[in-house]
């Protein structure tokens, strides 16, 4: 086994649309959501080391807390991975060292933990040369949570079902972005439950239009149609996100919407340059306030 050290990108996603349906017999909501790979990124660095077993640190910034101990997914993802490594035959070091360095804000709707997790699971298959194919670690993303998978396969994705059932996209027109994480956090069970408290709720159901808009390569339909159900009790609550949707908008976004269950909005801009004026204008009331873009599935795709 190569002595080798790799630096992986965790890269954050936004929905493009998020349709939330009526909860099943199992428990989970079904959903159907056009989800986007963002330049906003962690990064992790993998090492085969001398010590014993996982060696797991973590640095973030004051502002975006993070476990630093083994209920973080990270280790997680590496313990289910080595496990069914050492189950199938293949070759285990002595020791792996993960350090990851957090940016992307948690608690926000932008899958940096989920992420995490993922670009674990495919920088450690490489680190230890096991030849675990996408599939394969797609299904090992899948028990570990249902977000997870999408981040192997990145770039443009629809899921459905409970967000396990995952089709690729063409990719979506470049957009430049404003992504505003403020200080409230959003809890994804308060969000679904204030969903089910709603008598004859309905869901825009949007995902199908987008996957039109997508399919045409349409940039101008494709920022209309984008919306997310969770907005209607989000938004209801907790007044401060509805102030910065609108800030978003006053400063120059086309449109702006909320980041999975959020607590994260994103702005939708026209170029670089807007995404970065508009950036320098909100950061000083909101610290975590980022300009990024979309990316194709071969840019979020990580080689060796």
């Amino acid at each position: 086994m190569k002595t080798v050290t790799f630096t992986v990108r965790a890269y954050a996603k936004i929905n493009l649309t998020l349709d939330v349906f009526s909860k099943r017999a199992d428990g989970y909501h079904g959903i159907a959501s056009v989800m986007q790979t963002i330049g906003l990124s962690d990064a992790i660095r993998l090492a085969v080391s001398d010590g014993e077993g996982i060696a797991f640190s973590c640095e973030s910034p004051a502002a975006i807390p993070v476990p630093n101990d083994p209920a973080n997914l990270v280790y997680r993802a590496a313990e289910a991975l080595i496990d069914a490594s050492r189950e199938s035959g293949k070759p285990i070091p002595k020791g792996v060292s993960l350090h990851l360095e957090k940016s992307v804000p948690a608690q926000a709707g932008l899958g940096g933990g989920s992420s995490d997790a993922a670009a674990t699971l495919v920088g450690l298959n490489a680190l230890c040369e096991w030849g675990w194919s996408d599939k394969e670690l797609i299904a090992f993303a899948a028990r570990l949570g249902s977000d997870i998978p999408f981040f192997i396969l990145g770039g443009t994705v629809v899921a459905r079902g409970r967000g396990e059932i995952l089709t690729p996209l063409p990719d979506a027109p470049p957009l430049w972005l404003v992504v505003v994480k403020p200080d409230v956090g959003v809890s994804t069970a308060w969000a679904y439950n204030a969903l089910d408290s709603i008598e004859e709720r309905s869901s825009h159901r949007a995902t199908k239009r987008m996957e039109e808009a997508l399919a045409q390569n349409d940039r101008g339909r494709l920022i209309s149609v984008q919306s997310n159900d969770f907005e209607r009790v989000v938004f209801e609550e907790f007044k401060e996100l509805v102030w910065l949707q609108d800030e978003l908008i006053m400063a120059g976004a086309l449109t702006a919407h909320l980041c999975g269950s959020g607590s994260a909005v994103y702005g939708v801009v026209k170029s670089e340059e807007e995404a970065q004026r508009i950036t320098r204008l909100l950061r000083p009331k909101y610290p975590l306030t980022f300009a990024t873009r979309t990316l194709m599935r071969m840019e979020a795709k990580w080689k060796p």
